[in-house]
Formats: C-alpha cells, sequence, structure tokens
C-alpha cells in the first residue's frame, strides 16, 4: 500500500531544459533532465511603481505592481559519464557558445513541483563549475526569464495516475473581431479527469494576439489562427479562425 506524503523534499523536485527559440513551445517529449542536482532555487518578484499621491489613503504609499522578475538557479555534482553528463555538457556548451540560438545563451527551463509546474523562456547569465582538491567537483547555474510568445507558464503538475487527454476543444471555433476589439476563446480538456494544461499559439502576431488565459486582442486586418495545445502530449489541438475586420 502507498502512503500519501502531505510534505516533499528537493529531491521530488525535477528541473529540466530545451534549447530552443522562444517562438515554439517544446513537445513533451522534447524535454531533458538536469541530472546529479542536489539544489533548485525558483525566485518570482514582481517589480513596484510608487503610485503614492494627494488622493492616497492613510499614511502607507500606494505601489502599483509592474513587471515580474524570474529567476532560477542550482547546483550539482559533475559526473564524466552517463545520460545526465551528457546533458549538462550539453548545457555548458550552448552557455559557452550559443550558436543553435543566434549568439544568445536561452533556452526554455521547467520546474516541476510535486504541486506545480513552471515553465518560461530563459537566459543562461551564470555557468560555473568547481573542483575542490579534496571534495567532489560541482557546477552551478543561474537562468533569468526573458520575453518569449508565452510568457510564464505555470499550471497544475499532472496526476501521474490521471487518464490521457483524449481531446482538445476551442469554442467559438470561429470568430471576427474589429480591429481593437477583443475575444475570448475557452478550451475544454477531456475527459475531465486528464491533465488540464494548455498553452496558446496565434499564427500571426501581427494581426492578432492571444493570452494564455485564450485571450484573443484583434491589431490589424487580416486573418489569424489560434492554436490551443496540450501541454501534455502536443498531438492534441484545436484551431480558432479569427477574422480581424477595419473598424
Amino acid at each position: 500500500m502507498a502512503c500519501e506524503k502531505q510534505k516533499y523534499v528537493g529531491r521530488d523536485v525535477v528541473l529540466e531544459y530545451f534549447i530552443g527559440c522562444g517562438d515554439q513551445l517544446p513537445n513533451p517529449a522534447d524535454w531533458k533532465r538536469l541530472g546529479s542536482m542536489r539544489t533548485k532555487e525558483f525566485t518570482l518578484e514582481w517589480e513596484t511603481a510608487d503610485a503614492t499621491a494627494d488622493d492616497s489613503i492613510g499614511a502607507l504609499r500606494e505601489n502599483l505592481a509592474t513587471f515580474q522578475s524570474l529567476s532560477v538557479s542550482g547546483d550539482g555534482t559533475l559526473k564524466a559519464s552517463g545520460g545526465g553528463s551528457a546533458n549538462l555538457i550539453e548545457v555548458t556548451k550552448h552557455v559557452a557558445n550559443p550558436v543553435a540560438t543566434s549568439g544568445q545563451p536561452v533556452a526554455w527551463i521547467r520546474l516541476t513541483f510535486p504541486d506545480l509546474t513552471f515553465m518560461a523562456f530563459m537566459i543562461l547569465t551564470n555557468m560555473s563549475r568547481s573542483a575542490p582538491h579534496d571534495d567532489v567537483a560541482s557546477y552551478s547555474f543561474e537562468a533569468q526569464a526573458t520575453a518569449s510568445d508565452f510568457g510564464l507558464i505555470v499550471e497544475d503538475t499532472p496526476d501521474p495516475d490521471a487518464p490521457e487527454v483524449a481531446t482538445v476543444t476551442v469554442s467559438p471555433d470561429t470568430a471576427s473581431i474589429v480591429v481593437g476589439g477583443t475575444q475570448q476563446l475557452t478550451v475544454v480538456v477531456a475527459p475531465s479527469g486528464a491533465p488540464q494544461g494548455v498553452v496558446w499559439q496565434s499564427s500571426d502576431t501581427n494581426v492578432a494576439t492571444v493570452s494564455q488565459n485564450g485571450l484573443v486582442t484583434a491589431l490589424v486586418a487580416g486573418e489569424a489562427d489560434i492554436t490551443v495545445t496540450s501541454t501534455v502530449d502536443g498531438t492534441k489541438s484545436d484551431i480558432a479562425a479569427i477574422t480581424v475586420t477595419s473598424a
């Protein structure tokens, strides 16, 4: 009989990466695990602007949230062979010479906790190795989130015993929007017990953009397809055809 844990330790948290660009989310099979890790740090902060004025109530400053700052870091032990070694070598080479991403040391990072999963497109800002004469050789890295077509994706960590995703259905599947207008799309992932995480993407961000909650914003006249895809099964998706008309 398996006992349910109310708490968890650091080894239950998994950090993965995918070397690619910010306009394309990795497929579920693309993720690679950065092995031999001892610590993983996740820090999310909001920058604020002081909006205090003479109409502010009381003696407290009025602050407004502006932008998010997300950083991920960690360290682990170096290995001379094995799968974890090959992945670490790939990441280190990429940071040193990021030819695969046009000279920018960027990659997708996914950090999976037992309760929540975080995905973001990040710049790998630091990669170091330490080799003390009387201790195990180790490495460390730091990464900062940067802009992408998807931003920060936060979803519930899928239950490993949950049923597989059968279908992803978007509604409405067609819509006409006036320039400057918006259209809220909704999605149903079936069966209801399957992982519900999805990502949204526009085929032409010059015509229409879509947020990660399915809100489409019309920019200029034209046509764009809005695709919603399951994050656990990239073969399950649906498309809404959007026509943007002039005001």
